[in-house]
Protein backbone atom coordinates (compact mmCIF):
# COMPACT_ATOMS: atom_id res chain seq x y z
CA UNK A 1 0.00 0.00 0.00
CA UNK A 2 3.02 2.48 1.26
CA UNK A 3 4.62 1.26 -2.00
CA UNK A 4 1.29 2.62 -4.30
CA UNK A 5 1.18 5.88 -2.20
CA UNK A 6 5.16 6.38 -3.32
CA UNK A 7 4.43 5.65 -7.20
CA UNK A 8 0.60 7.98 -7.57
CA UNK A 9 3.21 10.59 -5.47
CA UNK A 10 5.73 10.50 -7.51
CA UNK A 11 3.81 10.45 -11.20
CA UNK A 12 1.88 13.22 -9.40
CA UNK A 13 5.16 15.33 -8.87
CA UNK A 14 6.17 14.62 -11.99
CA UNK A 15 3.12 15.30 -13.61
CA UNK A 16 3.15 18.93 -11.59
CA UNK A 17 6.62 19.40 -13.51
CA UNK A 18 5.96 18.74 -16.32
CA UNK A 19 3.60 20.98 -16.88
CA UNK A 20 5.03 23.94 -15.09
CA UNK A 21 7.92 23.03 -17.94
CA UNK A 22 4.94 23.44 -20.68
CA UNK A 23 4.11 26.43 -19.23
CA UNK A 24 7.41 27.73 -19.00
CA UNK A 25 7.94 27.13 -22.46
CA UNK A 26 4.60 28.20 -23.82
CA UNK A 27 5.37 31.54 -21.93
CA UNK A 28 9.19 31.76 -23.30
CA UNK A 29 7.50 31.08 -26.98
CA UNK A 30 5.32 34.20 -26.77
CA UNK A 31 8.18 36.46 -26.07
CA UNK A 32 10.26 38.64 -28.46
CA UNK A 33 13.47 36.88 -29.22
CA UNK A 34 16.41 39.67 -28.07
CA UNK A 35 17.13 40.08 -31.75
CA UNK A 36 14.17 42.12 -32.18
CA UNK A 37 16.01 44.91 -30.10
CA UNK A 38 18.13 45.47 -32.73
CA UNK A 39 15.69 45.99 -35.43
CA UNK A 40 15.71 49.52 -36.92
CA UNK A 41 12.26 50.39 -37.88
CA UNK A 42 11.94 50.87 -41.88
CA UNK A 43 9.00 53.35 -43.50
CA UNK A 44 7.19 51.32 -46.60
CA UNK A 45 5.68 53.19 -49.24
CA UNK A 46 3.84 52.21 -52.72
CA UNK A 47 6.44 53.61 -54.70
CA UNK A 48 8.97 51.67 -52.94
CA UNK A 49 7.45 48.58 -53.32
CA UNK A 50 6.82 49.69 -57.19
CA UNK A 51 10.22 50.45 -57.55
CA UNK A 52 11.00 47.02 -56.12
CA UNK A 53 9.03 45.48 -59.12
CA UNK A 54 10.38 47.68 -61.56
CA UNK A 55 13.69 46.99 -60.92
CA UNK A 56 13.62 42.96 -60.52
CA UNK A 57 11.21 43.17 -64.08
CA UNK A 58 14.25 45.31 -65.41
CA UNK A 59 16.75 42.91 -64.54
CA UNK A 60 14.68 39.59 -65.40
CA UNK A 61 14.39 41.40 -69.18
CA UNK A 62 17.95 42.06 -69.11
CA UNK A 63 18.87 38.18 -68.40
CA UNK A 64 16.41 37.06 -71.12
CA UNK A 65 17.78 39.13 -73.65
CA UNK A 66 21.84 38.57 -72.86
CA UNK A 67 20.65 34.68 -72.60
CA UNK A 68 18.93 34.62 -76.05
CA UNK A 69 21.74 36.40 -77.96
CA UNK A 70 24.05 34.11 -76.14
CA UNK A 71 25.78 37.11 -74.62
CA UNK A 72 27.94 36.53 -71.00
CA UNK A 73 26.90 39.90 -69.73
CA UNK A 74 27.59 41.00 -65.73
CA UNK A 75 24.45 42.28 -64.25
CA UNK A 76 24.38 44.13 -60.91
CA UNK A 77 21.00 44.11 -58.62
CA UNK A 78 20.46 46.15 -56.09
CA UNK A 79 17.55 46.50 -53.34
CA UNK A 80 17.29 48.87 -50.64
CA UNK A 81 15.29 46.95 -47.37
CA UNK A 82 12.85 49.99 -48.02
CA UNK A 83 12.08 48.70 -50.94
CA UNK A 84 12.33 45.04 -49.88
CA UNK A 85 9.91 45.53 -46.71
CA UNK A 86 7.49 47.84 -48.79
CA UNK A 87 7.01 44.73 -51.35
CA UNK A 88 6.59 42.40 -47.86
CA UNK A 89 3.76 44.37 -46.79
CA UNK A 90 2.01 44.70 -50.15
CA UNK A 91 1.97 40.56 -50.42
CA UNK A 92 1.14 40.45 -46.37
CA UNK A 93 -1.74 42.85 -47.17
CA UNK A 94 -3.10 40.44 -50.07
CA UNK A 95 -3.06 38.03 -47.53
CA UNK A 96 -0.54 35.68 -49.75
CA UNK A 97 2.08 35.63 -46.21
CA UNK A 98 0.89 33.46 -43.11
CA UNK A 99 2.46 36.33 -40.88
CA UNK A 100 1.10 39.04 -38.94
CA UNK A 101 3.99 41.27 -38.72
CA UNK A 102 7.55 40.86 -41.06
CA UNK A 103 10.33 43.24 -40.88
CA UNK A 104 14.06 42.70 -42.67
CA UNK A 105 16.90 45.15 -42.30
CA UNK A 106 20.08 45.36 -44.12
CA UNK A 107 23.34 45.86 -41.87
CA UNK A 108 27.17 45.59 -42.65
CA UNK A 109 27.63 42.34 -44.19
CA UNK A 110 24.28 40.90 -42.30
CA UNK A 111 20.75 40.83 -42.48
CA UNK A 112 18.15 40.76 -39.55
CA UNK A 113 14.65 39.18 -40.08
CA UNK A 114 11.88 39.23 -37.64
CA UNK A 115 8.73 37.70 -37.99
CA UNK A 116 5.48 36.85 -35.71
CA UNK A 117 3.96 34.09 -37.24
CA UNK A 118 0.27 32.88 -36.95
CA UNK A 119 0.21 29.76 -34.92
CA UNK A 120 -2.93 28.25 -32.59
CA UNK A 121 -2.43 29.66 -29.59
CA UNK A 122 0.15 32.12 -29.20
CA UNK A 123 1.35 33.46 -32.13
CA UNK A 124 5.65 32.26 -32.82
CA UNK A 125 8.05 35.22 -32.57
CA UNK A 126 11.17 34.63 -34.82
CA UNK A 127 14.06 36.41 -34.87
CA UNK A 128 17.52 35.27 -37.12
CA UNK A 129 20.67 37.11 -38.36
CA UNK A 130 22.99 36.19 -41.16
CA UNK A 131 25.06 36.31 -44.06
CA UNK A 132 25.15 35.23 -47.45
CA UNK A 133 27.93 33.98 -49.40
CA UNK A 134 28.44 33.13 -53.02
CA UNK A 135 29.59 29.26 -53.12
CA UNK A 136 29.81 27.76 -56.84
CA UNK A 137 28.09 30.78 -58.64
CA UNK A 138 25.20 30.06 -56.05
CA UNK A 139 24.30 32.53 -52.89
CA UNK A 140 24.04 30.43 -50.01
CA UNK A 141 22.48 31.74 -46.47
CA UNK A 142 24.32 31.47 -43.22
CA UNK A 143 22.25 31.71 -40.01
CA UNK A 144 24.33 33.07 -37.37
CA UNK A 145 22.00 33.38 -34.61
CA UNK A 146 18.28 32.28 -34.50
CA UNK A 147 15.48 33.13 -31.88
CA UNK A 148 12.12 31.46 -31.60
CA UNK A 149 10.82 33.78 -28.68
CA UNK A 150 13.34 33.60 -25.62
CA UNK A 151 12.92 29.54 -25.82
CA UNK A 152 16.49 27.95 -25.28
CA UNK A 153 17.21 26.11 -28.86
CA UNK A 154 19.52 23.77 -29.92
CA UNK A 155 22.25 24.30 -32.41
CA UNK A 156 20.23 21.58 -34.78
CA UNK A 157 17.20 24.15 -35.24
CA UNK A 158 19.70 26.92 -36.24
CA UNK A 159 21.07 24.65 -38.96
CA UNK A 160 17.47 23.51 -40.06
CA UNK A 161 16.10 27.18 -40.70
CA UNK A 162 19.30 27.46 -42.65
CA UNK A 163 18.43 24.70 -44.89
CA UNK A 164 15.00 25.73 -45.35
CA UNK A 165 16.13 29.66 -46.20
CA UNK A 166 18.50 28.07 -48.60
CA UNK A 167 16.10 25.67 -50.23
CA UNK A 168 13.93 28.39 -50.69
CA UNK A 169 16.61 30.12 -52.40
CA UNK A 170 17.55 27.67 -54.71
CA UNK A 171 14.25 27.29 -55.75
CA UNK A 172 13.53 31.20 -56.54
CA UNK A 173 16.60 30.95 -59.06
CA UNK A 174 16.41 27.55 -60.38
CA UNK A 175 14.96 29.59 -63.58
CA UNK A 176 17.20 32.71 -63.64
CA UNK A 177 20.10 32.10 -65.98
CA UNK A 178 23.02 33.58 -63.62
CA UNK A 179 25.34 33.20 -62.12
CA UNK A 180 26.27 34.83 -59.35
CA UNK A 181 29.50 36.00 -58.66
CA UNK A 182 29.30 38.68 -55.19
CA UNK A 183 26.46 39.51 -52.61
CA UNK A 184 27.15 42.81 -50.94
CA UNK A 185 24.79 43.95 -47.56
CA UNK A 186 26.06 47.39 -46.93
CA UNK A 187 23.89 50.60 -45.88
CA UNK A 188 20.34 49.24 -46.36
CA UNK A 189 21.19 47.99 -49.38
CA UNK A 190 21.22 44.00 -50.91
CA UNK A 191 23.38 44.37 -54.21
CA UNK A 192 23.79 40.96 -56.45
CA UNK A 193 26.24 40.76 -58.75
CA UNK A 194 26.53 38.07 -61.63
CA UNK A 195 27.03 36.92 -65.00
CA UNK A 196 24.41 35.92 -67.37
CA UNK A 197 25.12 31.82 -68.32
CA UNK A 198 24.98 30.74 -72.37
CA UNK A 199 24.23 27.57 -73.63
CA UNK A 200 27.59 27.73 -75.42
Amino acid sequence: MKLIRTLIMTIGIIAILATFALLLGYYLYSLSPWIHTRLIPVAVSAEAAQSFDQKLGDAKAEIKAAVNAGQKKELTLSISDKEVNSKVTQIKAKGELPVRELLINFGDGYFIIYAVVDTPGVNAKIGAIGRVEVVNGTPKIVITDFNLGKLPLPKTIKGRAEQILNIMVSLQLADVSLEITNVQIKNHQLTITGTTKTSK
